[in-house]
């Protein structure tokens, strides 16, 4: 066991990193050795040292020996970094799990597991908790966010979080979604006008950041107003994001990357952009109860411990963060497979057509009647999650067997959502093609043919998008709603399709997976419907 994790061990240990880097510090050469012994005594040294540690992670004397993988995921984590830095994380798993099966050695101690019934056990209650590829994005001079906190802590700030998001405050977000999702099919009308045609993935982009900036401060951002990003926050969002999916693959470069000058920059500009949000709203205070308000518990229904201001700032950050990212994805994936398809995309209008026969398609209390719609979403959130591969959680002390292997402590635990939901196991039959009807229940179909054929599997634990368990999504239902308002409206005032010369077979391979997920122009022409 001590073999296993005593890279990890050293990379916390400036000292003793030093030393392996043959920087020496303290200790002078004996006089009477040359130079040539000294580097040929260390060279010999480090080749040894390297090569037990490969040997011993190839060996039978492993603790996941049994858990097949490639001999290089097995040796080293340098070339999971080199799969991150291309992006192609989710597409080198999918091909890791068609050749060896439902459970994967993905690094010297991680696995990926697909199958569906290790959800329970790696997220349910009880499950397991996150480790140090969480805390490897995390800043140590911030204070910890819901997303890299555990425990007790986690239980604590959850329970803000979810005032936040109960069914009384999520409506109260509804005039402030109204307006943004309007000013996004009018600037969307406005440059198609102009152009002839649209980057959807663009305009959500803007769509999805001011929305956030609204929700959890009450604004800060026009770039739906403006037509562009002023500021350069997107490109900063994206560098962020790039740099956070590295690191947290070799946890102790993060420890050397906060010494570097420049190393945090975009994390530091975004704090700062951040900070100026937070004076703007102490000094114009609440015109809704936005999300600031519940996570500073301004209605002070915390009776022990009022919510500290940093923690605070660092939750407002993270929830622009994460949910523009999402939710501006999600909603590409979205048209991108319904004009894909272009026979489901009829059958959409028709419905959108019908429940906002005589209302505007902002109108949220017609939504139980989006039922097709809703079907669509769910089946794009399968084929193309927001986040693709997600992160690990860590196996706690004395271990525990997961999917059929006992895994020691300290091991990480994958289940990644693209591939999980590409698992026959969990959706069957035409697992890799686009059928809504498989979220709709026999009376909604229209007909037989559209209903799975024998032997369907359609298990809804292993539909990852929002997480699961306790950990899940704390805005599953505003991002929903969010989703299916900007959906209707903009298939209540367009007519869709993809713009000239758009490759729309290779635009999937556009998609990078940083953990969140970046990806190309979705070119397409939108004509205002009369």
């Amino acid at each position: 066991m001590g073999l296993m994790y005593s890279m990890t061990d050293i990379a916390h240990h400036p000292n003793v990193l030093a030393a392996i880097l043959g920087i020496v510090t303290c200790v002078s050469p004996v006089a009477s050795v040359q130079w040539t012994d000294y580097i040929f005594t260390s060279g010999a040294f480090y080749a040894s040292l390297l090569s037990s540690i490969i040997l011993y992670r190839l060996s039978p004397f492993h603790p996941l020996a049994k858990v097949p993988g490639p001999v290089m995921h097995k040796v080293s984590k340098l070339w999971s970094v080199w799969i991150c830095w291309q992006g192609r994380q989710h597409i080198e798993f999918k091909a890791m799990h068609d050749k060896y099966g439902p459970v994967v050695r993905t690094g010297p101690n991680e696995i990926s597991v697909i199958d569906p019934s290790a959800v329970s056990d790696v997220l349910g209650a009880g499950g397991l908790p996150k480790g140090k590829w969480y805390l490897a994005r995390q800043d140590e001079r911030a204070p910890s966010n819901l997303l890299t906190l555990t425990g007790g802590k986690h239980a604590n700030r959850r329970r803000v979080w979810n005032r936040g998001f109960n069914p009384d405050a999520v409506e109260e977000y509804d005039e402030i979604l109204a307006k943004s999702a309007t000013q996004l099919v009018d600037g969307i009308e406005a440059r198609s006008e102009e152009q002839g045609e649209v980057d959807l993935t663009t305009w959500f982009n803007y769509f999805s950041y001011d929305f956030m900036a609204e929700f959890v401060f009450g604004g800060g951002s026009d770039m739906l107003e403006q037509g562009k990003d002023k500021k350069g926050i997107l490109e900063l969002l994206e560098h962020h994001m790039i740099t956070g999916a590295l690191v947290a693959h070799i946890p102790w470069f993060f420890y050397l990357g906060n010494r570097i000058p420049g190393a945090t920059r975009s994390t530091l500009k975004m704090r700062a952009h951040a900070m100026e949000w937070v004076q703007d709203r102490l000094a114009k205070g609440a015109k809704v109860k936005d999300l600031w308000y519940h996570l500073t518990d301004e209605a002070a229904l915390e009776k022990e411990e009022q919510p500290q201001m940093k923690e605070v700032v660092a939750d407002a950050l993270m929830a622009i963060v994460a949910g523009a990212d999402t939710t501006s994805v999600a909603l590409t994936n979205f048209f991108y497979l319904i004009l894909k398809n272009p026979e489901h995309y009829q059958r959409l209008r028709e419905e959108v057509d019908t429940v906002y026969a005589d209302a505007d398609a902002t109108d949220v209390s017609r939504q139980s009647g989006l039922k097709y719609l809703s079907a669509c979403l769910d089946e794009s959130l399968r084929l193309l999650p927001p986040g693709l591969t997600g992160g690990p959680r860590q196996v706690p002390q004395g271990g525990r067997m997961i999917a059929g292997y006992f895994l020691p402590e300290g091991t990480q635990v994958y289940l990644p959502p693209y591939v999980m939901h590409r698992n026959p196991e969990c959706f069957y039959p035409r697992t890799n093609d686009f059928v809504p009807s498989r979220w709709l229940s026999p009376e909604d179909s229209d007909s037989d043919s559209e209903n799975p054929l024998s032997g369907r599997r359609h298990n809804r634990k292993a539909f990852l998008s929002f997480s699961f368990g306790p950990a899940n999504c704390v805005g599953k239902k505003l991002a929903r709603r969010e989703m299916l308002m900007v959906i209707s409206l903009m298939i209540q005032r367009f007519d869709f399709n993809f713009a000239k010369g758009f490759d729309s077979e290779r635009w999937p391979e556009t998609m990078k997976d940083f953990f969140a997920t970046s990806r190309g122009p979705l070119k397409v022409v939108a004509r205002t419907r009369v």
